[in-house]
């Protein structure tokens, strides 16, 4: 709509200079030359200065635009993005391992909780939430933001986390049964810092996991 109404108005502003032109012309048919250029070199001054005034008028009204566009961003807190994986092989196919881990009751043979389950009135797949309650009294919940049974699933934490972070699970079958990946990506405030490397960290939790759950299936199987 602005652009709309800058366009008329240069449209109009140069439809008055061609009238002033023609003007100055009649007078010039009709014997006046010298009232003709007087008029042609004020119309010609008046349109320079409208012009430049235009331009510091623009120039102006932008600087305030690109200095707020700067406040902002430098507002917004630098945050590092870090990723990482492990893979494990397992002898199972895809179906019977993604029937092990998907559930939030599994975690407690996977992990350090105490008690896990499902949050009441929360759905099955996407939008499902799981509650983890471990055994030094701390409380997490997930949510299953992405799911294609028995392939993938991606989750990030619902509980205030200074590391905002997404979880993925991918399971690929394999000839002799399947390996299941798990990734993270983790953006981490500036400055924020882990007692270890992100990495190795990321790496002794998963490995734990993946171990943990490589034995339960073989002890089922067994």
């Amino acid at each position: 709509m602005i652009m709309f109404v800058k366009v008329l108005q240069n449209i109009l502003f140069v439809g008055r200079f061609l009238a002033i032109c023609v003007l100055a012309a009649v007078i010039s048919a009709v014997g006046k030359p010298e009232l003709e250029l007087s008029i042609l070199a004020v119309a010609s001054v008046v349109v320079l200065m409208l012009a430049v005034a235009t331009g510091i008028v623009n120039t102006r009204h932008k600087r305030p635009s690109k200095q707020r566009i700067r406040l902002r961003r430098a507002a917004l807190p630098l945050r590092l993005r870090r990723t990482a994986q492990t893979t494990e092989t397992f002898d199972h196919d895809p179906e019977t391992v993604w029937a092990f881990i998907r559930p939030a009751e599994s975690a407690v043979l996977l992990s350090d909780a105490e008690l896990a389950f499902t949050v009441p009135g929360t759905p099955t797949g996407v939008g499902e939430q799981q509650c983890f309650i471990r055994r030094d009294g701390t409380v997490s919940i997930i949510e299953v933001i992405g799911e294609e049974s028995p392939r993938w699933a991606a989750t990030r934490p619902v509980t205030p986390d200074k590391t905002n972070s997404r979880s993925t699970y991918t399971l690929e079958s394999t000839p002799t049964g399947c390996t299941l990946t798990m990734g993270i990506v983790m953006e981490l405030p500036a400055g924020f810092k882990f007692a270890e490397d992100p990495g190795q960290w990321w790496e002794a939790r998963a490995r734990t996991y993946l171990k943990r759950a490589k034995e339960v299936l073989s002890a089922r199987q067994g």
